[in-house]
């Protein structure tokens, strides 16, 4: 497990592997640097591709999104909490540096 995103009072494991952030790469047509920007296509791929073991559509993504938004939370946190999870995951981290 990478993170927890609760939604409507609901915890959804978040997991993140290269597989996953491939996906929402090619489901929105960009980058994971360019998906990171804010934009709800992006945000909705992350969050999509962090929740394939629950096996969803990007349309559920995209429903459970706007719950979170409308109950209880922004779409920087959102961002911000999915980042999380996936640096817990291994990415983005900085690299160490050799003795």
């Amino acid at each position: 497990m990478n993170g927890t995103v609760v939604i409507s009072g609901k915890a959804h494991f978040l997991r993140f592997t290269v597989n996953h952030l491939c996906c929402a790469e090619e489901a929105a047509g960009q980058p994971l640097h360019a998906l990171m920007n804010g934009s709800f296509l992006g945000i909705r791929a992350i969050l999509w591709c962090g929740l394939m073991d629950e096996n969803i559509s990007r349309e559920t993504a995209g429903r459970w999104m706007q719950d979170y938004l409308s109950s209880q939370g922004t779409l920087k946190e959102l961002s911000s909490l999915l980042a999380a999870a996936m640096e817990d995951a291994g990415f983005f981290q900085l690299p160490v540096k050799a003795g």
